[in-house]
């Protein structure tokens, strides 16, 4: 629809405004960057930009396209299960927050709290888990961002794919978390402002008679218009259990939590979570429902929103759309990225190679695992291009592979009961037996394992349900049966700033320069 030099110039432009943007404002600053600073923002975040980071962070390339493709398949049943099932736990996440607030007022991430409330096999785990969830969800993110600049632009996709995260690593290693905040509030109003724009051309141009006319004379029109419709609420289940690995094991909404201000925390995730509800539900009823219904020849769902973007406003509504998802990626995409930056800093370097690091090495290696990892999640999602595999498979096989860590790392935030060795089985065969259940039923109900019959709607479900079952039983039965407490108290004093080693040293220099002055 577009021309390659169009997909280069937006990349471009883009990457250039907000790296400016973040160098401007590094020189403004008082004071130099830290390695707090850096990971933490200061902890000083208030609910406005906080709320909006929430909104951006939770706006994938795949909110965008699997939202409007759930309208487009399931009718007006898609936008509410797509919208709903993946809005209640960043509001349930309110209460985790508040939780991490209060008993490890320093921590830095989620897993430096859960080394210090389990054991040395526990934090393993949860970082495997976390990082697993960073990592599939950044490749998931360029990836979309790849395919829909290839498909819109002719751009090459190999191209993007590694471009895409430049446009958001080298701002991020300049300014840290905080300019990630920036980014994602400039980036939030632009798409709630070209969401209004596709709203207002749909139901101008064509009215909502037009698209119900269209619906009602559709072969299975009766699933399309009704609310009842039993692959859109087959698909609100796996929706509603997968995210929640996607946003309680993802470090990127606990950083939003730790630099947040004590009484930001808990509000930003309601109105965050609440504001962010209606972006995909608007995307899938304006451009996925409104295709089905003006009978838009598409042979794959997931590209029904750039089509209908096209179809309303030709060229102009291409561009718009391609605008859209590219914030959408490098919001998530600088989101992920700082998560992975703080797991490794913190829960590697500073805990296991260098526990001794000063402020300026601890910054020099974050600014060196960012660099790093945003380069390489080019090649993740390369990789998961070769495979075959889409979107829309991988999005909703998340859960199966994370959701084991939920119950597990919710307890131990929560409940002075929780155990080490049920925490650790409850994680760990959940994970294990969600994937077996996954396979055998895609193999009984298909009669073969392949991409095809486990990307079915029941294979996906058993298995995000498997997980779940049989993670929150063990963990949560052996809690009961063991009867230990943990005292949380104990936590709040474990937990000290990247900078507090350099500002001891530095006080101390201070102090023998008046001893020897006097």
């Amino acid at each position: 629809m577009l021309t390659p030099i169009t997909g280069y110039l937006i990349l471009l432009f883009f990457g250039v405004f907000f790296t400016g943007l973040t160098v401007i404002m590094q020189r403004r600053r008082k004071t130099k960057m830290t390695a707090e600073q850096f990971s933490t923002a200061g902890r000083s975040i208030g609910i406005g930009l906080a709320s909006a980071s929430i909104i951006a962070a939770w706006t994938w390339a795949a909110t965008l396209m699997m939202s409007s493709s759930t309208g487009f398949q399931y009718g007006i049943s898609g936008p509410y299960w797509y919208a709903a099932g993946a809005c209640i736990q960043v509001l349930l996440f309110a209460i985790v927050a508040i939780h991490l607030k209060r008993k490890a007022p320093n921590a830095h991430t989620f897993l430096e709290f859960i080394g210090k409330r389990f054991d040395g096999k526990n934090h393993t785990l949860m970082m495997f888990f976390a990082l697993m969830t960073n990592i599939i969800v950044t490749s998931m993110v360029i990836l979309g961002g790849a395919i829909a600049l290839n498909s819109l632009t002719g751009m090459n996709i190999y191209a993007a794919a590694f471009l895409i995260p430049l446009t958001f690593t080298i701002y991020t290693m300049i300014g840290g978390l905080k300019a990630s905040f920036i980014a994602d509030y400039l980036n939030t109003v632009m798409i709630f402002v070209i969401l209004v724009v596709f709203a207002t051309v749909v139901y101008t141009k064509f009215g909502v008679t037009t698209v119900y006319e269209g619906l009602s004379s559709l072969p299975d029109s009766q699933q399309m218009l009704t609310m009842a419709s039993i692959p859109g609420l087959l698909f609100g289940m796996i929706n509603i259990i997968g995210n929640f690995g996607t946003v309680f094991v993802d470090q990127s909404y606990w950083q939003r939590a730790i630099a947040s201000k004590d009484s930001a925390a808990s509000k930003a995730y309601i109105y965050g979570g609440i504001a962010w509800f209606s972006i995909p539900f608007a995307i899938a009823t304006f451009l996925g429902v409104s295709a089905a219904g003006l009978g838009l020849t598409i042979g794959d769902p997931d590209a029904s929103a750039p089509l209908m973007a096209a179809h309303l406003l030709g060229t102009a509504g291409s561009i718009l759309f391609l605008v859209m998802l590219f914030m959408a990626v490098i919001s998530t995409g600088a989101a992920e990225l700082t998560a992975i930056t703080n797991i490794i800093v913190t829960d590697i370097y500073r805990k296991s190679i260098n526990p001794k690091a000063s402020s300026a090495q601890t910054l020099k290696v974050s600014r060196s695992v960012t660099l790093s990892f945003g380069l390489a999640m080019g090649l993740f999602s390369i990789l998961l291009f070769n495979i075959g595999i889409g979107l829309g498979f991988v999005y909703m096989a998340m859960g199966i592979f994370v959701s084991g860590a939920v119950i597990p790392l919710t307890i131990g935030l929560l409940w002075k009961r929780a155990t080490n060795d049920g925490c650790f089985y409850g994680a760990l065969l959940g994970m294990i037996s969600g994937i077996t259940v996954w396979n055998i039923s895609a193999y009984v109900m298909y009669g073969q394992i392949n991409v095809d019959s486990l990307g079915q709607l029941y294979s996906m479900l058993f298995g995000n349900l498997t997980v779940f079952i049989v993670s929150g039983l063990i963990s949560i039965g052996h809690a009961l049966l063991s009867k230990q407490e943990f005292d949380f108290e104990a936590l709040k004093d474990q937990f000290k700033s990247f900078d507090e080693d350099e500002e001891e040293n530095q006080e101390e220099i201070e102090f023998v320069k008046r001893k020897g002055a006097v």
